[in-house]
């Protein structure tokens, strides 16, 4: 079965085009990105807006502090890692190990209840 045609007022039928420099197309790009939409999209956005300035509101995925923490906690644990196949354990594990449960344990509570 086909797709329904549209009324004759919300068919698309023009082109707009215009060229860009590297830069400016890159900075509508990195736009785009954050927003989760193709630079096309954005632009039309931008230019159908009546506003001087828009506002795409953005989410970021992660959270940069809690990358950061778990960072310094890797760094921790390889480092504790090293010393243990040499030989030479630290009383440092469990208090890691305990700190490593308690960032999974958030993460998951923030994804599951957001």
């Amino acid at each position: 079965m086909a797709r329904p045609r549209k009324p004759h007022c919300q068919r698309k039928t023009r082109v707009v085009s215009f060229r860009l420099t590297d830069t400016e197309f890159a900075g509508f790009a990195a736009l785009a990105a954050k927003a989760n939409l193709r630079v096309n999209d954005l632009v039309r956005v931008v230019a159908l807006s009546r506003r001087e300035h828009v506002t795409i509101k953005t989410y970021a995925a992660y959270d940069p502090a809690l990358l950061a923490q778990l960072h310094k906690i890797g760094v921790n644990l390889n480092q504790l890692t090293k010393h243990a196949h040499a030989g030479r354990m630290s009383s440092q594990i469990e208090h890691l190990c305990d700190q490593i449960e308690a960032l999974i344990c958030d993460a998951a509570e923030k994804e599951l209840n957001p």
